[in-house]
């Protein structure tokens, strides 16, 4: 009985010195949007940030905008939103003040930025993306868009983005439009790209899904 006993404390001191699986943390907002590897010749613009520090930085240089997205925001919460992170990307800081006021409108050199909204579920996700509702001035209107000016629109899985997405793809008086909108998982994802190749465009939205898959 004492080596019976013996050998169980062995056996009980063996498996508690035996390293613990780490559980990898879920992915974040921010580590799911556009990142420096995804784009090409761009540099960071200052508005990049999570939901907070867009909204903090717009109460004071954009009152009424930041009235409009605090709202917005608030609601998206409400609805199951957990963390919401905006990337932008120019090819100048001229091009990278075309999203704030500081812009004197459409960027002439290259812009790419991507919103990244994360939810409780899957499920709640979905319903955000079937709804359209939009955020920091992103959503499914920008497809509408495309469709008024004569631009191709893709919807499903002919995207590359899954089941619940939709491309759209234009030009208008030079400049080159590229809009992405799609729900994969627990995230819903918003994309634009001014002035940029298709396939740099693309590229960049298949490397955010991809995060988003993980």
């Amino acid at each position: 009985m004492a080596r019976l006993l013996a050998g169980l404390v062995l056996m009980l001191t063996v498996a508690a010195c035996q390293p613990v699986a780490a559980h990898p943390k879920p992915a974040s907002a921010q580590s799911i949007a556009l990142q420096p590897g995804d784009v090409s010749g761009l540099q960071r613009c200052d508005g990049s940030g999570s939901v907070q520090t867009v909204l903090r930085e717009e109460q004071t240089n954009n009152p009424i905008g930041y009235n409009q997205n605090a709202t917005e925001w608030e609601q998206w919460k409400t609805q199951g939103a957990t963390e919401a992170y905006l990337a932008a990307y120019g090819r100048t800081s001229a091009d990278c003040d075309a999203l704030s006021t500081a812009g004197a409108g459409a960027p002439s050199g290259g812009l790419m930025a991507g919103l990244v909204v994360k939810f409780k579920n899957p499920a709640i996700a979905a319903r955000t993306y079937q709804a359209g509702s939009t955020l920091l001035g992103f959503g499914p209107r920008d497809i509408t868009f495309i469709r008024l000016v004569g631009g191709g629109v893709m919807t499903g899985a002919n995207t590359g983005l899954g089941p619940q997405s939709v491309i759209g793809t234009g030009s208008v008086a030079g400049t080159s439009y590229y809009f992405a909108f799609w729900q994969n998982k627990v995230v819903d994802s918003f994309f634009i790209a001014y002035d940029l190749s298709s396939a740099d465009a693309q590229g960049a939205a298949r490397s955010v899904n991809q995060r988003m898959s993980r």
